[in-house]
């Protein structure tokens, strides 16, 4: 977004809120009579769930008030075309400037901002702390990604990794999304009908509200045999190709699929890296102990605890 928080306090409400907000939907998604709106404000809890979104709301509308400030003293709206091609700038200059341009107005940036500051924080810290549970679970795994790391840091001949060393990570890749198979990091979404649909012989009329349950799809032994065992060879080329291309969606997929998953795998990748290369990783916790609670992102009732021992 390109601007620097003042304090670290801000983060934390924000974070905060965002899991009380998110208990609130999750019990309104698991009581049907909650659906009602009738219902779910008489009972209190359109009023509380207000209270908690004010503090999000105004967290966004702060960054975007900073970043328009500076947008403005820097840009005239003369030179917006000429600094929309030429320079490098931040997402939310590309918001701002579409707002100039009248192609967005100030509530759909701030709903722009909401969805990477919330979809791009919670989510991403989910995916890492199963990616590393599971590396700390099977050894061996841990091994060939730690050698495929320092293969690419040796042909670097130290030097700091870039974008494109990320990405020639093939097994590291094949390991994240096996991860992400068995722990997506959204275990469902939502979607609303546009259309009469046939599901399962029972008719799905338009508006009807479908729920997707992604952890369970990727347990779907039809595309995934034995499907809690951890094998990243899931995800050779050879063996992607025979499967249905909607097997597997750690990050939804169609027009509606997750904006940010380039950045979230590039971000998953540098800090996997940062602890491999300093760390080899044991299980504390195990496996059977996990108990996974309803929430908008995959959660454990307990906090997972691995170990970390210095490498050599």
């Amino acid at each position: 977004m390109g601007i620097k928080l003042d304090s670290q306090e801000e983060s934390q409400i924000y974070r905060e809120s965002i899991h009380q907000a998110g208990k609130v939907l999750v019990l309104r998604f698991i009581k049907p009579w909650l659906n009602s709106d009738f219902v779910f404000r008489i009972l209190g809890y359109e009023k509380l769930l207000n209270k908690i979104l004010q503090p999000i709301h105004s967290f966004t509308r702060k960054i975007i008030r900073q970043r328009n400030i500076k947008f403005m003293d820097n840009r005239d709206q003369q030179d917006c075309e000429i600094y929309d091609r030429r320079e490098k700038h931040a997402m939310l200059d590309t918001l701002l400037l579409a707002e100039k341009n009248n192609q967005i107005d100030l509530e759909g940036i701030r709903e722009e901002v909401d969805t990477f500051t919330f979809e791009g924080h919670d989510t991403t810290a989910s995916a890492i702390n199963m990616i590393l549970f599971s590396l700390a679970e099977n050894p061996d795994i841990q091994e060939k990604v730690y050698e495929e790391i320092m293969e690419i840091i040796q042909r670097k001949n130290g030097n700091s990794l870039e974008i494109f060393d990320y990405t020639n990570m093939t097994y590291t890749d094949r390991v994240i999304k096996e991860s992400l198979r068995l722990y997506p990091p959204v275990p469902y979404i939502s979607r609303e009908l546009t259309e009469d649909q046939l599901i399962n012989g029972y008719p799905a009329p338009t508006g009807t509200l479908v729920e997707a349950h992604i952890f369970d799809l990727h347990r779907d032994p039809q595309y995934f045999p034995d499907p809690e065992r951890f094998d990243p060879d899931r995800f050779l080329p050879e063996q992607v190709e025979k499967r249905h291309p909607f097997a597997y969606l750690p990050f939804s997929a169609g027009p509606r699929n997750c904006i940010g998953q380039k950045f979230a795998l590039l971000e998953i990748k540098t800090v996997i890296e940062s602890i491999l290369i300093n760390f080899h990783l044991s299980p504390i916790t195990q496996r059977e102990d996990l108990v996974f609670v309803a929430d908008l992102v995959l959660r454990t009732a307990d906090p997972i605890k691995i170990k970390f021992t210095r490498r050599s």
